[in-house]
């Protein structure tokens, strides 16, 4: 079975539990890592990517499958292109749409939250709590500097790009942007928001072994 590695969000991680459990209880040797921003992780994307590629390098072992979400597609943008051992790369719900690019509007949509999805905020507020809203804003303002469309060319890794149906933070446009851009693929996934594959473990995992097969 593959070797999968999952960053999460900003902050979050809770949320992406379930889904890479059903992973391993289905043979994966799956691991999901602490989020950008907990205290004593990296807020800024481009060195918590750093310090991802050298921990796959000193490890030996190749990574069939590395993704990442929301912001955490930067991070693991800037590992895969700084070694050799991803094989794929998987970037759910990237971040962040030219659209968005600023602290205001970052700022607003982290008060909204996801309006697709109500309980978001409530479910992540322990999650949040592990960082404080002083490295949670630098976190945002890491990943407005760091632009997807600048390191995709760089990645020689196989890239999927998942764009979900009620993504309130990425454009279907920008979504296949970066995939022409990393000479990939983009996958649409139908009926879930942001934070997929919260709440859809078995969609996931059926995502994870067509992708390996």
């Amino acid at each position: 079975m593959a070797r999968v590695i999952v960053v999460p969000g900003l902050a979050v991680r809770t949320y992406a539990e379930p889904p890479v459990q059903h992973l391993c209880d289905n043979g994966h040797h799956a691991t999901l890592l602490r989020p950008p921003a907990w205290r004593g992780v990296d807020h800024d994307l481009k060195l918590y990517g750093r310090h991802l590629a050298a921990d796959i390098d000193s490890d030996g072992a190749a990574v069939d499958v590395l993704i990442g979400l929301s912001v955490g597609t930067q991070a693991v943008s800037v590992a895969a292109s700084l070694t050799s051992r991803v094989e794929r790369l998987v970037l759910v719900s990237p971040t962040i749409d030219p659209a968005y690019r600023s602290m205001i509007k970052q700022s607003f949509v982290f008060v909204r939250g996801d309006p697709h999805d109500k309980s978001a905020f409530y479910r992540h507020v322990p999650d949040w709590s592990r960082a404080g809203v002083p490295r949670i804003m630098r976190g945002f303002a890491s990943a407005i500097d760091l632009h997807l469309e600048d390191i995709l060319p760089t990645v020689q890794a196989d890239t999927t790009i998942v764009h979900t149906e009620y993504d309130p933070l990425t454009t279907h446009s920008y979504a296949a942007q970066l995939a022409q851009i990393a000479g990939g693929r983009l996958i649409l996934m139908p009926g879930v928001s942001h934070s997929w594959p919260q709440d859809d473990s078995a969609r996931f995992l059926q995502f994870i072994n067509e992708l390996v097969d």
